[in-house]
């Protein structure tokens, strides 16, 4: 059964998102900023028009086919009358008597983000979609027996994955408690959300992207494979309706997990462009032929080159490649002044690349949209997303109910519910 569905979006003047800027943007970067998002050329008009069975979910033995298939990592397909395909759990933050702390990562900025878009009156948390903890059946599909029973026994080996040596002393109860089962709720809203955009055109993940992971390891505070794990279960969803992915890598690592998955599959239905710094980790080069289209940076890289190069490699892929289904992984450590990434890019560098990638998927190949967030390791990572997230709700209108950034009443509404949510069972893994 084929059923059209269109989103029009308008382009539009959001100066008013720029509050969300308030934490951590400098003069020069809001000028900057200011500039991008107000043009007063013309507003194109962004459509899309998707044709895949998952468009006629909710209707009879399809409804019915993607809740049994994603049934494990859902307790209940969501109405999205009531909800938007925004994917989170209080579980995704990893506290560890402050151990966390060691590696420069925020590992609790998943909730800061939520916090945020709550104040800022975009969303309310009774409208995200929460997922289940994987269980070892879907990592499975991806990662060995072997290295999943090491994740579980060892805590040698979840050390290595996350490069936090305190961990080897800790009990391996608290370790996965605090550390493993936080990394499970990951990759299993990674799952959700690909099958959430498939149905709705758009998802976000608000987590996710571990991708230096790969079937038989993980490393780089990345352990699990939650791309192919996605990709894989969508696939089989679909009974095949859905092969081809373009996987956009905008994190600044190369993701050579994704990779190494890629050719251990022999999988040419997808087609990856990596955008990274080729002078810092991974420098895996048995994982770059899998790579359709690398565009490798210097250290220092700053928006003008990005931007450009960016721009360029989205104008060969949609030549080269005609996706069913785009991933985005949507890193911030590219930001100037990212201890690990050593590129130069802006704040508002990072917005104008986030809403550049969407509109490429909505506009130019017209296919649905998933996102995570993968890596960020400045201090005001969590703040950059919060707004490039707000811009996209706001430009692409994808929220419908949202009472909008400038209203008092649904600023007080979302902190509010923020708040109930820190109560909520396992709310001690975000709170710092």
């Amino acid at each position: 059964m084929k059923h059209v569905r269109s989103i029009k979006c308008h382009k539009q003047r959001f100066g008013q998102v720029t509050t969300g800027l308030r934490y951590g943007l400098g003069r020069r970067e809001q000028r900057l900023l200011h500039k991008v998002t107000s043009s007063t050329a013309p507003a194109a008009q962004l459509r899309m028009d998707l044709e895949t069975p998952f468009h006629a979910l909710g209707h009879g033995s399809e409804a019915s086919s993607i809740s049994t298939s994603y049934q494990d990592v859902v307790a209940t397909w969501p109405d999205m009358a009531k909800h938007i395909p925004l994917v989170y759990s209080p579980q995704y933050n990893v506290s560890f008597f402050g151990v966390e702390k060691l590696h420069p990562f925020d590992s609790c900025k998943f909730s800061k983000v939520i916090r945020s878009l709550c104040d800022q009156g975009l969303i309310s948390t009774q409208q995200l979609v929460a997922p289940l903890e994987a269980r070892e059946e879907l990592l499975r599909d991806v990662h060995t027996a072997a290295y999943l029973n090491a994740v579980q026994t060892s805590t040698w080996k979840v050390a290595q994955v996350t490069e936090l040596q305190p961990l080897v002393i800790m009990p391996n109860m608290l370790v996965q408690w605090r550390v493993v089962r936080p990394m499970k709720y990951h990759a299993a809203g990674t799952v959700l959300a690909a099958g959430l955009a498939l149905q709705q055109g758009w998802a976000i993940n608000v987590g996710g992207g571990m991708h230096h992971a790969y079937q038989s390891t993980g490393m780089g505070w990345c352990m699990f494979d939650d791309f192919y794990l996605a990709v894989r279960r969508l696939r089989e969803a679909s009974r095949g309706a859905v092969k081809k992915v373009l996987y956009i890598d905008l994190d600044a690592h190369q993701g050579n997990g994704v990779g190494r998955d890629k050719l251990a599959f022999n999988d040419s239905d997808v087609y990856i462009l990596d955008a990274f710094n080729a002078r810092i980790f991974p420098k895996d080069d048995d994982a770059k032929p899998a790579i359709n289209l690398p565009i490798t940076l210097d250290s220092g890289a700053g928006d003008d080159v990005y931007l450009s190069k960016l721009k360029c490699a989205l104008k060969t892929a949609a030549e080269q490649f005609k996706p069913e289904l785009v991933f985005f992984n949507a890193g911030t450590d590219v930001l100037q002044g990212d201890p690990l990434g050593r590129l130069g890019v802006s704040e508002a560098g990072v917005i104008e690349r986030d809403e550049l990638v969407w509109e490429f998927a909505l506009d130019t190949v017209k296919a649905p949209i998933v996102m995570v967030l993968g890596g960020g390791y400045a201090a005001r990572s969590a703040a950059v997303v919060s707004a490039s997230i707000a811009n996209l709700i706001t430009k692409f209108k994808l929220n419908p109910s949202q009472a909008g950034p400038a209203a008092p009443a649904g600023a007080q509404q979302g902190a509010a519910a923020a708040t109930q949510m820190s109560e909520l069972p396992g709310s001690s893994l975000h709170q710092q």
